[in-house]
């Protein structure tokens, strides 16, 4: 059931940059306010795709995933440029820029395997155009009235979310239906803010400032409007990543210490989601069964992606094949079917790569 039917050449190791998972306790089972690390003996409980060579950007510019197992992200071309890229575990198109650009990212794709992300302009790297991808056809978005924007997720309806620059040089979170380009705004008060994802509802997980030079915290706009999720106790700041269909937000936020934490944002409550063993953790993004997915270090600097759910906090290294060669690092996004997509290091180098639960691949290959 391979829908991207391109003919292109076969992904192995030309692929450049491209994964967070909870099964929530439902009210009538109740909610544990700290996650639980397992120390089960390790079960494999998915297979690996390598989807060849990657190099990671920002936290907050990472490659997307849909249903169908297809990925949006970027392949570096002849050590010279790099352009946007639609990923299959077979295959992969190379989605061109423009004459002006040099450099492109894909960072989200949904279940029509249209793609968002970033030009990045020859002049000065800085300025960035958000662009949509749709049926072979290019799309230059907006901006608010400024000279950069960027373009993050896109839903099941067309929705892409993302930042744009105003006509004042402030960053706001920012929407494009059909090509029209929207201001979500700020907090009271705020000057900066930016929208990461969406769910297919309409919801936005993001983060704003309430003051202008202020630190972020973290929002939710439902109906247009904007909603401060919190901070936890003693903390200064907190960032939404990643909202599922029932309201259920993963991200994080730093503590009375100091110490970044990956966080659950459920209920009016910040749920500090627990660590492999050191920080800052990092959680990015949930589906809708409640599995999230992120990234937390076993001990200082030696980060590892993570699964969280029914409470328990997973070192996804341990649920893979023992001698399968790889070290996985973090884990960007998670799909419906409970795949999902990671990095680390496979046989000396950094890949990305594909997990598909068992169960999932023992179906499919029937």
């Amino acid at each position: 059931m391979n829908k991207i039917g391109y003919q292109t050449a076969v992904l192995r190791d030309h692929f450049f940059s491209i994964t967070l998972g909870m099964c929530l306790l439902c009210t009538t089972y109740g909610l544990r306010a700290d996650a639980q690390k397992t120390t089960a003996t390790p079960v494999s409980r998915y297979s690996v795709v390598d989807l060849g060579y990657f190099m990671a950007r920002e936290i907050d510019e990472r490659p997307g995933l849909n249903v169908y197992g297809h990925v949006a992200a970027w392949q570096v071309i002849a050590q010279t440029h790099v352009d946007a890229a639609l990923v299959g575990a077979e295959s992969s198109k190379l989605i061109a820029g423009t004459p002006e650009s040099i450099n492109s990212f894909a960072f989200g794709i949904n279940d029509d395997d249209d793609l968002v992300g970033i030009l990045e302009s020859r002049g000065d790297l800085r300025y960035t155009q958000a662009f949509w991808y749709r049926n072979g056809s290019l799309q230059i978005l907006p901006t608010l009235g400024g000279g950069s924007a960027a373009a993050k997720s896109i839903n099941r309806k067309g929705l892409v979310v993302g930042n744009a620059q105003t006509a004042g040089h402030q960053t706001h979170a920012a929407t494009w239906t059909n090509g029209q380009v929207h201001d979500l705004g700020t907090l009271l008060g705020g000057g900066v803010s930016r929208a990461f994802g969406a769910n297919d509802s309409g919801d936005i997980a993001g983060e704003s400032n309430a003051t202008v030079n202020g630190k972020v915290h973290a929002v939710l706009w439902t109906h247009d409007r904007i909603h401060d999720l919190g901070i936890l106790p003693g903390g200064s700041f907190s960032s939404a990543q990643a909202v599922n269909r029932k309201h259920q937000v993963v991200g994080f936020a730093d503590d009375s210490d100091g110490s970044s934490k990956a966080v659950l944002f459920w209920g009016g409550r910040v749920i500090d989601l627990g660590s492999l063993g050191d920080d800052p953790s990092s959680a990015l993004s949930i589906n809708d069964a409640g599995q999230i997915v992120g990234t937390s270090p076993l001990a200082e600097g030696k980060m590892r992606a993570f699964l969280w759910e029914a409470g328990h906090l997973y070192n996804l290294n341990q649920l893979i094949p023992e001698r399968s060669g790889w070290l996985l690092l973090t884990a960007y996004q998670i799909n419906a079917k409970g795949q999902i997509l990671a990095y680390g290091f496979h046989e000396g180098h950094t890949h990305a790569c594909l997990l598909t639960p068992m169960a999932l691949s023992q179906k499919s290959s029937r």
